[in-house]
């Protein structure tokens, strides 16, 4: 098929390679997704194509790399069912017998030639190739097509410039007014959340001296004079040049490192409403991020797949307080705890700190230098600790290969970082192997 090392194949590669599939509708669908954002949205794309067809299937969510022979195992647990596995790297080459049908493989890397004729697109074109397999065996619809613009304007954020299927899909979406580019405050909830809110409880990016700071917000906006009655009112409600005063008087107080995660370009998803907090894409990436950290996929699965009542409402009140205990744990970070710093890591006891807030706290803690910005951080809380890594140059797939290849797999909780419960031995060869991966890449 058209999985190849580097390359971006076209919609019309992957729709050819998709004609070549057949997933039996009389059968179960399994569909076992990596929890990385693109991922948990092309599993939302085939979902509910199936739902639309009356088709049986289930959603699991594993890690995101894998052993040849954990495949092998999970065909044979579910014999009767047609297996897809989605953003998912496989380990090793031993050959996998069909049965019924092989199982088959959106996106993702593998060692194995055999994996390879079944892989449908790359790591890079998760949701198009998600998007071509329901339209080659069911159908799709301006929803559908909206995901899967959204998984690629996501990754976009890190690969560049868009090409092959994620360009064809994003400019389809936008040929059909699915997806609009718009430039402003990339905050969470900006056309919800009352406009000293999304200020207050910021953390991506985290606002030094704003976030958790509702003096300095409160300040902030009696500078900006931004009227009495707009104050409980979305950050999108202000005119132009209140939010160019808000703006002005934003960059004065902030690190100018801060600024493009703060404003820029984002899109617009245009079949929500205006006051969702998932109608930017910044938004959906944001949330995806919290889901992925709290292990609360299922709900973010929910809401992929339509629902804007209950599971919506749990997804935003499960951000909200995640993002006021990781500001909390933030500003214990920057009280002056008892720090540990070694030639190759800081080492900080969080005790009382839940471990889903962890990567999220590290994460700012490296961005904002309240630690070393350059080794990788280690939050204890005493049953459990998060690594958290500076580097760019490799995400947590990489590491995940690695360590799996010594027969270590630790929990992610996000794309730089990694969990290992109640173990130092192993905390300290994971973070090892993690220095020897940045060594050899840099």
């Amino acid at each position: 098929m058209s999985q190849k090392t580097g390359s971006i194949p076209s919609l019309k590669m992957l729709e050819k390679d998709c004609s070549t599939v057949n997933i039996d509708s009389s059968s179960q669908t399994l569909l076992v997704t990596s929890p990385y954002p693109e991922a948990t949205l092309a599993s939302a794309i085939l979902s509910r194509a199936l739902l639309r067809s009356n088709r049986k299937f289930h959603v699991t969510f594993v890690q995101p790399v894998m052993t040849v022979e954990s495949l092998i195992e999970i065909k044979t647990k579910f014999d009767s069912s047609t297996v897809i596995a989605i953003g998912i790297d496989v380990l090793g080459t031993k050959k996998i017998k069909k049965g019924k049908s092989y199982p088959i493989l959106i996106g993702g890397t593998s060692e194995s030639e055999q994996l390879h004729t079944i892989t449908i697109g790359t790591d890079f074109t998760i949701t198009p190739a998600a998007y071509a397999l329901a339209k080659s065996q069911i159908d799709v619809s301006s929803y559908d097509l909206q995901l899967a613009a959204t998984g690629v304007l996501i990754q976009d954020e890190m690969n560049g410039t868009k090409k092959g299927a994620n360009k064809e899909i994003t400019d389809l979406a936008e040929k059909e007014g699915l997806v609009e580019e718009r430039k402003g405050f990339r905050l969470f909830g900006v056309g919800m959340l009352p406009l000293d809110e999304a200020l207050l409880h910021s953390t991506h990016p985290y606002l030094p001296t704003i976030s958790g700071n509702q003096k300095a917000c409160d300040e902030l906006l009696i500078a900006s004079e931004i009227p009495v009655q707009k104050l409980r009112s979305p950050l999108n409600n202000l005119n132009t040049s209140e939010a160019q005063r808000l703006t002005s008087n934003l960059i004065t107080r902030l690190d100018p490192g801060v600024i493009p995660y703060l404003l820029g370009k984002d899109y617009i998803l245009k079949l929500e409403r205006e006051s969702s907090p998932i109608r930017y894409v910044s938004g959906v990436e944001i949330v995806a991020t919290t889901a992925w950290a709290r292990h609360e996929l299922g709900t973010i699965m929910s809401v992929w797949l339509g629902d804007r009542g209950r599971a919506l409402r749990v997804m935003i009140d499960s951000h909200m307080s995640h993002n006021k205990d990781v500001i909390s744990s933030v500003q214990r970070l920057d009280s002056g705890l008892v720090v540990e710093s070694t030639s190759s890591a800081t080492i900080v006891k969080l005790i009382g700190s839940k471990a889903e807030i962890l990567p999220d706290a590290g994460r700012i803690a490296l961005s904002n230098r309240l630690v070393d910005p350059d080794k990788p951080l280690v939050l204890d809380n005493e049953e459990s600790s998060t690594i958290i890594w500076p580097y760019s140059r490799f995400n947590t797939k990489q590491v995940l290969r690695s360590l799996l290849k010594k027969g270590i797999l630790p929990l992610t909780s996000s794309s730089q970082s990694v969990t290992i419960i109640n173990s130092p031995e192993v905390t300290e060869m994971v973070l090892q192997l993690i220095l020897n991966i940045d060594k050899a890449g840099s």
